[in-house]
């Protein structure tokens, strides 16, 4: 036991005495920028008291003031809320890539923060592109399925702005009513809203099929 006791406090005097540098290789969280990290914070605590939700019609007029990016020119339009780290995003994301390239939907992406310390700045760093979508595209193409890390590099010192309007679409998915991604939002035929949370293994195809 004493043996065990003097090991480890080898251990924590040798991490001490390591720069910022080294900790940031062992710990990716440490790499995270500090605004990022109270961020993601922040969103933790507020998915823990989640709030009544909005219906989805209060939901579809209140994105209209929230800072999203269109993917695609032509089709019906596709609400997502999508997590740079979200595995189950990124999966949706590739599903409906083709559809897209065949002008059959146009994709609106409203980012948000909550999954990972870097997932605040890894957003912040897509809207802050200059061509978002082509933004998201090279987070997307870089995709890490097994860490489940976008391929985008964090934002460091965002403007305000930025971290603003990430921290609203956070809140406003909060609104939703529940905690996941993708979330989406659409219109039916008989011109009713919907939201969805998460993806079934067929649920973009019936989504097709009475999208307006």
């Amino acid at each position: 036991m004493q043996k065990q006791n003097f090991l480890g406090m080898l251990c924590m005097l040798l991490l001490v005495a390591l720069p910022a540098s080294a900790l940031a290789a062992i710990n990716p969280a440490a790499r995270t920028p500090v605004q990022a990290r109270t961020a993601f914070t922040r969103s933790v605590q507020a998915f823990r008291q989640l709030p009544r939700p909005w219906s989805p019609s209060a939901i579809a007029i209140a994105l209209k003031r929230a800072d999203t990016f269109s993917i695609g020119h032509h089709g019906p339009q596709l609400t997502a809320f999508m997590d740079p780290n979200c595995i189950w995003c990124h999966r949706f994301y590739e599903k409906a890539l083709p559809l897209i390239h065949a002008g059959k939907l146009r994709l609106r992406v409203v980012l948000v923060g909550f999954l990972k310390p870097s997932s605040v700045a890894k957003a912040e760093a897509v809207l802050m592109a200059k061509h978002p979508a082509q933004a998201m595209a090279n987070e997307e193409s870089h995709f890490n399925v097994i860490t489940e890390e976008g391929g985008i590099h964090p934002a460091v010192n965002a403007p305000a702005s930025i971290r603003r309007a990430v921290h609203r679409n956070t809140q406003l998915l909060i609104r939703t009513g529940a905690e996941a991604t993708p979330t989406l939002l659409y219109r039916t035929r008989q011109k009713q809203w919907v939201i969805q949370h998460g993806l079934a293994a067929h649920g973009l195809q019936k989504i097709m099929a009475t999208i307006s």
